[in-house]
Order: structure tokens, then sequence, then C-alpha cells
């Protein structure tokens, strides 16, 4: 009985010092927020992005290797690194832009934009079936149909002077029809491609812009817009080139994503197997998003007009890893971050 009452003091005395490491935690996180809050002002006078990821990626590095020292797993010391530098990446976005938004439609995309947004100009957000709300900058968070056109053209007088963006993932042939558009109403049109859905803090996460003929000097303000809210841009020149990216990075990856589905399926393996491994758990969440929402693979694949001609390549590229996993010499070039 003596000896369970010393456990207890003794379990007592470490939680306590566990509160005060939390405590001491709590300050110098609170403290690097406010540095990250004042070097935000330095960047924004300088007109440097939020974002910095050469920056991220040494901070990572080190927490990784000091964590280590403490037997902390890398996996773990990745995810602590990156929930301190949102944190951070949050503070610096302090600075309101004289802009105002309207989002049109309601859904995952709109609400995650409207979240980020709205950190750094003056946000509206409405369902495509409200009357227009013009603003600066209007932003269709609609899919690639007919109606998102014809709610264009409807309001396109509205639209004169506005920058007008639309969020689709496939660009063609929509792309070129909004562009005349533009051109006979007077309002700026670019193009825009937010590589994420619903997302409770999007700060880091990649947003292309793609310009237009009637984008102008509005395009500067579209980029300021994104990467002032912490978003990572990727200008693209056309939308013929974002299809064809696409193509290999969104298309193909529904395309393996579900072929995996199938084949667990028919070798009788479900999602929730205790046989997946501890990669294959990572590749699993991303299946159970796609299978979500199976309307927007069979969207994507039917209107990306290279998806065809891509996935075509797969049977080859399949047989050629086959052969090289065969002969030992599977050709995969080290880390390779050439490219867009």
């Amino acid at each position: 009985m003596i000896a369970g009452s010393l456990v207890v003091v003794m379990l007592s005395e470490l939680r306590r010092g566990i509160d005060s490491v939390d405590e001491e935690l709590i300050r110098l996180i609170g403290e690097r927020v406010r540095l990250a809050a004042e070097i935000g002002r330095v960047k924004r006078s300088l007109g440097m992005p939020i974002v910095d990821r050469d920056r991220e990626r040494e901070v990572i590095a080190r927490w990784v290797e000091g964590l280590g020292r403490f037997g902390v797993d890398v996996e773990t010391a990745v995810d602590i690194a990156q929930a301190v530098i949102r944190a951070s990446t949050g503070a610096q976005l302090t600075g309101k832009l004289d802009i105002g938004v309207t989002i049109i439609g309601s859904g995952r995309v709109g609400r995650t934009l409207a979240r980020a947004l709205g950190r750094v100009a003056s946000v509206t957000i409405q369902r495509h079936s409200e009357d227009l709300i013009p603003n600066d900058v209007v932003i269709l968070t609609m899919r690639p149909t007919q109606e998102a056109l014809d709610l264009i053209s409807r309001y396109s007088g509205r639209f004169r002077g506005s920058v007008v963006m639309d969020a689709f993932s496939v660009k063609t042939p929509m792309f070129r029809l909004i562009e005349d558009e533009s051109l006979r109403s007077g309002f700026h049109y670019v193009s825009i491609h937010p590589l994420f859905g619903e997302l409770s803090n999007p700060i880091g996460e990649t947003v292309v812009l793609i310009p237009s003929r009637s984008s102008g000097n509005r395009f500067g303000i579209a980029r300021e817009l994104f990467a002032s809210a912490g978003f990572n841009v990727v200008v693209l020149e056309s939308p013929e080139e974002h299809d064809r990216l696409m193509a290999y990075v969104q298309v193909i990856h529904h395309v393996l994503l579900l072929t995996l589905y199938k084949a667990m399926r028919r070798a009788g393996i479900g999602l929730d197997t205790p046989l997946a491994t501890h990669s294959l758990r990572y590749t699993l969440r991303a299946l159970e998003r796609v299978l979500e929402q199976p309307e927007v693979s069979g969207e994507l694949f039917r209107l990306n007009p290279y998806s065809r001609a891509v996935v075509s390549e797969l049977g080859d590229l399949l047989k050629e890893v086959v052969r090289e996993l065969e002969m030992g010499s599977i050709g995969v070039v080290g880390n390779d971050n050439q490219g867009v």
C-alpha cells in the first residue's frame, strides 16, 4: 500500500514537471509567433511572399535533427515542425489588402478560400443561385459546366472592371470562352486552380494562376491576393499547359488510386485492413478522399483533353517498371526536383 502511494506521488511530481515544461513551450512558441509577425511586416514592406519553401525546409530539417537526438521519430518531428510553421505563417498574415472579394459557390473549395482570403481581404461568399454582389475580385468556385458559363454571360456587364476568376480543375475549352467574353465585356480574367479541397488551415497550399489576354496589370493584384493569404502561387502560361500537367499529376493519380481500390476488392481486402503497411495507410487515406467524390474523378478524366493519351502510357510504363524490378535496376532518379 505504501509502495503504491509512493508511485502515485512520483507520478504527480513527474506530471508537474511536464506541466512546467509545457508552460515554457507555450511561452516559447508564443514568442516565435510574435517574431514571425514582425517578419511578416518586413516581408510586406519589401514586397516579399509570405511563404518561403526553402526556409521551411531548413527549419524542418533542424527540428528533425534536434528532436532525433531525443529519440523522436522523423514523422513526428516533421508534424511538430509543420504545426509550428503554420502557426507562425498565420501570424504573418496580419496586413489587410484594400480588396473586396466575392466568392460564388459555398462548397468545399469556396469555404476554404473564404476562410483563407478573409485574413487579408473583405470576403463575401454566396450561392450561385443568389443575385451577384459585385466586387473587386469575383471567384467562381463552380464545376466547369454550361451553368457556370451562363452565369458569367448573365453578369458580364456587372463584372466590368472587376477581376473574374474561375476555379475549374480543367481549363480547356472553358478558358477561351471566358477570355473572349472578358474582352467583349471589359472585365479582367484570371483563371485559377486551388490544388486542395476543404481544409481548416490551407496556409502553404498551392494555387495555380493562368493569365489571359484581358488580365493586364490586374494579374499582379490576383497574385498578391493569394500570396498575401499564405498560398504558394504557381503561374502557368496557358490553359493547355495546365491541362497537360494536370493529366499527369491529377488524372493519373486518381486512375492509379481507383485501380488499387479495384485490385484490393478483387483480392477481398478492405480499406480498413489490419495488413496495411505504414506507407499504404497514407495511400488509403488519399483513396478514401477520392471515393468520397467519385464524380470528380470522372469529370477530370472526361473533360481533360490530355487524359486518354496520358493514361494510355500507363500500360507501357507498368511493363517497363516490372522489367526493371526483375533486373534489379529500377530507373528512379534520386530526389528529382526539376520541372514544374
